[in-house]
């Protein structure tokens, strides 16, 4: 019987890190484990992890490694991560891996090597030039690690290792977009996934001091998209624009940023732990521990279920917006955070901004493909009469 969808998010380092970003939102959660100052996943949780979710999947099994910092779990970790998988797979299931990193520890070509043998996508941490990069991904001691990931970059992509690019918008390239965006396809990397900055303030009331405006997210997102669009310096794909296509075309939002519900991600702690999303890592919102229950269970839990609901629930203003139907609200993160989840989120602006500008392409864009599909399978019909 076919299960419900669910992918999980791993953390098998935690929230530790070899880096000190100063935007970071996980680096807090360590008050999650009082009286452990280093978090690693144990060699009995990783089994059971990969046992009970090999189980759970009929088909295609996606492992999603992030942190923190997953790499620094060392190589014959992850060699263990694919001998579990493959111990404990069946006949006809897929395995994917992916590897979401800043690349510090990647410029080694033993890592290269194994994550090109069994085929890791890599998500590289990236927010652009140097001067861009290094304002906030500095190391413990305050030294800047462009240099150190393109390092790394190098490394991946000379072993034939798939990478992606995840990029920060933040104070230093939210007015730059051509310029972050033409320098990140220089890398020779064709996917790409920016993602807006904004957190509460640690210390006191109101946002964090580097959380970018509204307003101006919108004006990167407009003119990202015309270049995107007219495929200048060459054609690329961003998550946040395929993603809007996709939806214009009448398909199912493929990610949960502007889909009707939060979508089936869970996080697994080092510890085992298994939390609602990777924003909401927090007591409220943990469910329990691998080492107690299936993952059959959790998409069935009342409290997932209203997790899931809460993300388009009171809505009201939202719901009188003609652009409902491609945002849904946005993630609830960007309402939490404003302490009341009814509120339309704190990019609502940007997200008008950038429907507007965009949605005439967009609509263009969708019919030329739905077009193009519909000769395809006219051609695929009249041959399989012939």
């Amino acid at each position: 019987m076919p299960q419900d969808p669910l992918t999980i998010l791993i953390k098998p380092a935690g929230p530790d890190c070899n880096l000190a970003c100063s935007y970071c939102f996980y680096s807090g959660k360590s008050a999650l484990f009082p009286g452990e100052p280093r978090h690693r996943m144990s060699d009995e949780t990783l089994r059971v992890l990969v046992q009970k979710y090999m189980n759970y999947h009929d088909r295609v099994v996606p492992f999603a490694w992030q942190g923190g910092e997953p790499t620094l779990m060392g190589l014959d970790f992850f060699k263990r991560v694919v001998h579990y998988q493959q111990l404990y797979g069946r006949d006809g299931q897929q395995v994917s891996n992916s590897l979401q990193t800043n690349g510090v520890l990647l410029d080694d070509p033993e890592w290269a090597k194994f994550l090109h043998e069994y085929h890791f996508l890599v998500g590289l941490s990236i927010d652009g030039p140097a001067e861009v990069h290094d304002a906030f991904r500095r190391d413990h001691g305050g030294a800047g690690s462009h240099a150190r990931v393109l390092a790394a970059l190098r490394n991946l992509l000379a072993h034939e290792v798939e990478v992606n690019i995840l990029s920060m918008v933040q104070p230093e390239n939210v007015h730059r977009p051509r310029e972050t965006y033409e320098y990140l396809l220089s890398l020779d990397v064709d996917f790409l996934q920016f993602i807006p900055l904004a957190e509460n303030n640690p210390c006191g009331p109101g946002l964090a001091e580097f959380t970018i405006t509204a307003e101006d997210y919108g004006r990167f997102l407009c003119e990202l998209f015309d270049l995107w669009a007219a495929e200048k310096p060459r054609q690329a794909y961003v998550r946040t624009f395929d993603d809007a296509l996709a939806a214009v075309m009448g398909y199912p939002h493929p990610t949960c940023m502007f889909g009707p519900d939060c979508g089936p991600y869970f996080v697994v702690e080092h510890n085992g732990d298994i939390y609602a999303c990777d924003f909401f890592v927090e007591e409220q919102w943990r469910y329990g521990n691998i080492h107690d229950m299936r993952f059959h269970h959790i998409p069935r839990l009342e409290r997932h279920k209203q997790f899931r609901a809460r993300k388009t629930a009171g809505l009201d203003e939202c719901r009188a917006c003609k652009w409902f139907a491609l945002c849904h609200g946005g993630c609830p993160k960007y309402r939490v955070m404003l302490d009341d989840a009814a509120r339309p989120t704190y990019f609502c602006r940007a997200y008008r901004m950038f429907f507007e500008h965009a949605h005439p392409t967009l609509k263009r864009m969708a019919e030329k493909l739905l077009r193009e599909r519909e000769v395809r399978e006219r051609r695929r019909t009249s041959r399989s009469r012939e």
